[in-house]
């Protein structure tokens, strides 16, 4: 292909950003017929710039015929942004056969950002398998990406799994897994999550509240309500506003009690703010009062409540 090779010449040597730029979408164009040829640049380029435009290339065709020398180049290119690309390539071809080099960039790659993209791709690319035998890799970041990656597929399938590491000794890698329990909805993803609140890290605790406030229902509330205790100021204001979040009329009582309380100023003017997120007709008339008698803070939340919320006139 005359016309490909000439348009890997400008991608090459032009020092023209715009004509690299038009090369690469010409080749783009031609599709197929150009992956051999781009794949070459790939691999035996000798500048960076025109790696990870191939890669790029590549990734634009689509074709499978690239993920061979894409994976060779992620697992081997010197530059970190050439890997990077290729990561995005492969990502982009969709194909599981990507899914192996993939696996090893995520585990091994000298750069964080390639480690990072790698996952990313596997999660995009749906690979669970792979994701999964990431849980148990000795390294705690990759552990932590894994957990990351599954919950974004949403694989229940490792509901159990997970639960195990938030006995992890990596404190990343707990509150990931806390994380993780906020898709699913279920007994075992609650059960997880009370134990993540008893965690000694407090922001393990602030992940698990966050997953209760999308999970909603009745025992996503009383456990939220336990968190109102907590000796940590951070905990004590997530757990409020996952409770307005879950949205239960059972915590209403005890959120008039923060919002009147002698908790940070912060704390009990999110307090306001959920009282008018549960929706409550009760509660009007207590956010009346802060409005009326409670610091600055407090007394803007529950006039923003009961204006937007109750349509009640201040």
């Amino acid at each position: 292909m005359d016309k490909a090779l000439e348009l890997i010449k400008k991608l090459g040597q032009s020092d023209d950003y715009f004509e690299r730029q038009k090369a690469a979408w010409a080749l783009v164009k031609i599709g197929e017929p150009a992956v051999d040829i781009v794949a070459e640049a790939l691999e035996k380029g000798e500048f960076s710039d025109l790696r990870y435009k191939s890669a790029w290339v590549l990734g634009k065709i689509g074709s499978p015929r690239a993920v061979e020398p894409l994976s060779r180049a992620l697992l081997s290119d010197p530059d970190h942004v050439v890997r990077e690309w290729c990561a995005a390539a492969l990502e982009a071809v969709a194909s599981p056969v990507g899914a192996p080099a993939l696996v090893l960039a995520m585990k091994r790659d000298s750069s964080k950002d390639v480690r990072l993209r790698a996952a990313v791709a596997l999660r995009n690319l749906k690979a669970a398998k792979a994701l999964q035998e990431g849980l148990s890799y000795a390294e705690p970041e990759i552990r932590g990406l894994a957990v990351t990656g599954l919950a974004k597929i949403e694989h229940r399938e490792s509901l159990n799994e997970v639960a195990c590491l938030l006995q992890d000794e990596d404190v990343e890698v707990r509150r990931r897994s806390a994380a993780y329990m906020a898709e699913f909805a279920c007994d075992e993803a609650l059960d997880s999550l009370a134990r993540a609140l008893q965690d000694f890290e407090p922001v393990v605790r602030t992940e698990a509240l966050k997953s209760l406030g999308k999970i909603k229902g009745e025992r996503a509330c009383d456990l939220a309500l336990q968190a109102l205790q907590d000796e940590d100021s951070q905990v004590r204001c997530t757990a409020v506003t996952a409770l307005g979040e879950i949205g239960h009329g059972k915590a209403m009582d005890a959120l008039v009690a923060v919002m009147f309380g002698q908790d940070e100023e912060e704390i009990r003017a999110w307090a306001a703010w959920s009282l008018g997120e549960i929706g409550d007709a009760r509660a009007v008339e207590h956010l009346q009062r802060a409005y009326k008698t409670c610091p600055m803070e407090v007394m803007k939340k529950a006039k923003d409540s009961l204006v937007e919320v109750f349509k009640a006139e201040v």
